[in-house]
Formats: structure tokens, C-alpha cells, sequence
């Protein structure tokens, strides 16, 4: 009956390609975890500052200026054109009439400027804010671009890293006894995806730490057959 032993230590120095590539891959995926982590900050920052609102409230305060300058001047004229009246009027009831309305042209045109005086000074705060937050945002935005060019770089060095790895694993894997390989492959499959075989600990298995039949250990030891964790289903190997 063959000895798998060389068989079965080969496996598990060919394994140790398999664990490289695991750890790298889940080095890439807590990096994405983290781009996603960078933008998530940068949205709730935004939000944070109100600054959609801010710029919402800076266009309805100009267009409010817009319509009471329009006002305003709508005003003036009609005070222009009540002057010229004045004075050529002959009646001295069209002219008290005429003086009346424009007394409260003047009176509502001072109304009208103060308001405008008022929301222009609301305007240029608006403005000062909302340029304040731009410029913290825009700061912030650029580190935060700057921290994803460095990640992106470095996850393209780590997935390099795997290809060449991976053409090692395809190198020692033509040594590797195809039908234990195959079995190991399965139990990769299986969701085993980070190891498959391990070491005896003492009495334990080195994987999930159970206590083994001395039955199974001394199976092990013969390395006539492939012997598995009666636990987590693992290969054994005796060192």
C-alpha cells in the first residue's frame, strides 16, 4: 500500500499558495470596504453642512431681491410720471390726488429699500457660508481622492502579487498527487476556502481544535488513506 505522507506534506506546503492568495484577496476586499467607507463620510459630510439647502435658500433670496428691485423701479417710475402730472394739473383736487399717491409711492419705495437692504446683507452671509463649506468640502473631497489614488495603487500591486502567485500555485501544482488534489479542491469548494488540510496539534486538529479519537490519529500516522476531522471535515496531517 503506498505511503501518502510525501504526498500529503507536499499538499501542505501547496497550500500555502492558496492561503497567500486568501489573505491578499481579503486585504482587497476590506480596501473596497474602505473606498466605500471614504465616500459614505464625504456624502455625510455634505449633508451634514446643509449646503444643498444653503444654495437653494442663496437662489430664492436673490430672486426675492430681483422681484422687489423690480418693484421698486416699477415704483420710481410711477412717482416720475405722477411728478410731470403734477405739474401741469390745473385742478387742485387732481393735484392733492396726485401729491397723496405720491407720498405712498415714496412711502412703500422706503419699505421696498430697506427689504432689499436687508436681503442683500442675508445674501452676502448666505454666500460667505456657503463658501466656507465649499472650500472645507472641496479640501476635504481632495484628501479623501488622494487616500483612493493610494488605495487603488496599492490594490493593484497586491492583485499583481496574486497573478504571480497564482502562477507558482499552477507550477507546484503539477507535482501535487492529482487525486488528493482533487479532494482538497473540493473541500476548498465547500467553503473552505482558506485551508483544507492541517496539522495534528498535540491530540487536537490544528483547524478547529477538537480532541481526536486516538483511532483517528494513529490513521493518520499509517498515511495509507487520506484521514479526515470527524469535526470540520478537514485533511489530517501528522508531522
Amino acid at each position: 500500500m503506498k505511503n501518502l505522507k510525501q504526498d500529503l506534506e507536499l499538499l501542505y506546503e501547496f497550500q500555502k499558495y492558496d492561503i497567500r492568495i486568501y489573505n491578499l484577496r481579503e486585504k482587497i476586499n476590506k480596501i473596497s470596504l474602505e473606498i466605500e467607507d471614504k465616500k459614505r463620510a464625504l456624502e455625510l459630510k455634505n449633508r451634514r453642512t446643509g449646503l444643498s439647502a444653503r444654495k437653494e435658500n442663496f437662489i430664492n433670496l436673490n430672486s426675492l431681491r430681483n422681484e422687489k428691485e423690480t418693484l421698486l423701479d416699477s415704483k420710481e417710475k410711477k412717482i416720475n410720471k405722477c411728478l410731470k402730472e403734477l405739474n401741469i394739473v390745473k385742478s387742485n383736487d387732481i393735484y392733492k390726488a396726485l401729491s397723496s399717491e405720491i407720498e405712498k409711492a415714496k412711502e412703500y419705495k422706503n419699505v421696498l429699500e430697506n427689504e432689499i437692504l436687508e436681503l442683500m446683507e442675508k445674501i452676502d452671509r448666505e454666500y460667505a457660508v456657503i463658501k466656507t463649506n465649499e472650500n472645507e468640502l472641496k479640501e476635504i473631497e481632495q484628501k479623501i481622492e488622494n487616500e483612493m489614488c493610494e488605495i487603488k495603487s496599492f490594490t493593484k500591486k497586491l492583485e499583481k502579487e496574486i497573478n504571480e502567485i497564482e502562477k507558482e500555485r499552477e507550477e507546484q501544482k503539477l507535482k501535487v498527487n492529482k487525486t488528493i488534489l482533487s479532494q482538497y479542491e473540493r473541500l476548498r469548494d465547500g467553503g473552505r476556502n482558506e485551508k483544507a488540510i492541517y496539522v495534528i496539534d498535540g491530540e487536537s486538529c490544528g483547524g478547529c481544535g477538537i480532541l481526536l479519537r486516538p483511532q483517528l490519529i494513529n490513521q493518520v500516522q499509517k498515511y495509507h488513506e487520506l484521514v479526515f476531522c470527524d469535526n470540520c471535515s478537514r485533511i489530517l496531517l501528522k508531522k
